[in-house]
């Protein structure tokens, strides 16, 4: 799974078009689809597809479907499994991503009377009126080597949000950036329980929870009374082998189930806490006889 955009700056299929740290404007062009990969958003951002068809499905199992020329704005924070499809033989989107100083800026320019944040959508989607589409066509001609410095991002991204505005509604876009301006900390206990089993770092918790590290820490041990490494791995390791208990799992499986990457790491861990390894507790449970070999 990855952390984005930070992992999009090292893909093949990304071309940096402006970047100013995490705020930045990406070129993604795929020549064959992309099925089922998983992705936590780490600043807001506007999806625009240029050719082909995206389907964005969240945690709390919402569908978005995104066609070519239409966008999605989403807020940072999302947890979201992603399909791109292309469409005669390409995908290409043009990414926007933007942190909360770009939307106070924008809004301190606006005047829309009785904006309610309580009524605001968790995303946007809006068809490309023919300003976007020249802003987006424009954006590539004349940013689309990467060569130009990142002076020039805030005010990208501030024309973005003017065209963006009267597109989707005046009204409507505006009450979704106040929405995204409200305190970024999340419900630290709440985020953690439905997202341990996902491949992070502790500082990605961190991050997505609207907390530096040693505050993360902090606030975790007064939650749970442990420190994060060690609840994560009872949790993920617990988890594992519940999933054992119920069903045959390849160890590659099972160990991307629960948020392990490195597959050697994972079969140490499960050793040290049930004497086994997954193969051998797997065989165990059936009433197979098991050998040292089987790992």
């Amino acid at each position: 799974m990855m952390l984005i955009p930070q992992r999009l700056f090292q893909s093949d299929d990304v071309r940096v078009l402006l970047r100013d740290g995490n705020n930045c404007v990406l070129h993604k062009s795929l020549a064959e689809d992309v099925i089922g990969r998983e992705a936590y958003v780490a600043n807001h951002v506007v999806s625009m597809v240029l050719a082909g068809e995206q389907t964005i499905r969240t945690y709390d199992d919402a569908v978005i479907t995104v066609r070519t020329g239409e966008m999605v704005v989403l807020p940072r924070g999302v947890y979201y499994v992603t399909d791109l499809r292309a469409k005669d033989g390409r995908f290409r989107s043009l990414l926007f991503y933007f942190d909360e100083e770009v939307i106070h800026r924008f809004l301190a320019g606006v005047r829309v009377a009785e904006v309610s944040r309580a009524s605001a959508p968790d995303h946007l989607k809006i068809r490309q009126s023919e300003a976007i589409k020249h802003f987006a066509e424009a954006t590539l001609k004349v940013y689309g080597e990467g060569s130009l410095g990142k002076e020039l991002l805030p005010l990208k991204l501030q024309e973005l949000m003017h065209l963006i505005a009267p597109a989707g509604g005046e009204r409507a876009f505006v009450e979704f950036l106040f929405r995204l301006t409200l305190p970024k900390r999340r419900n630290l206990k709440t985020f953690m329980e439905h997202n341990y089993q996902k491949p992070l770092k502790v500082e990605d918790y961190a991050y997505l929870t609207g907390r530096s590290p040693s505050s993360f820490r902090r606030d975790f041990r007064e939650y749970f009374g442990t420190t994060p490494n060690k609840w994560l791995r009872k949790q993920r390791l617990r988890t594992a082998k519940m999933m054992l208990d119920q069903r045959d799992l390849s160890v590659t499986e099972l160990s991307y189930a629960v948020g392990y990457d490195n597959i050697s790491y994972f079969i140490r861990e499960f050793r040290k806490m049930t004497g086994l390894s997954p193969k051998q507790y797997m065989l165990h449970r059936r009433g197979e006889q098991f050998t040292d070999f089987d790992a």
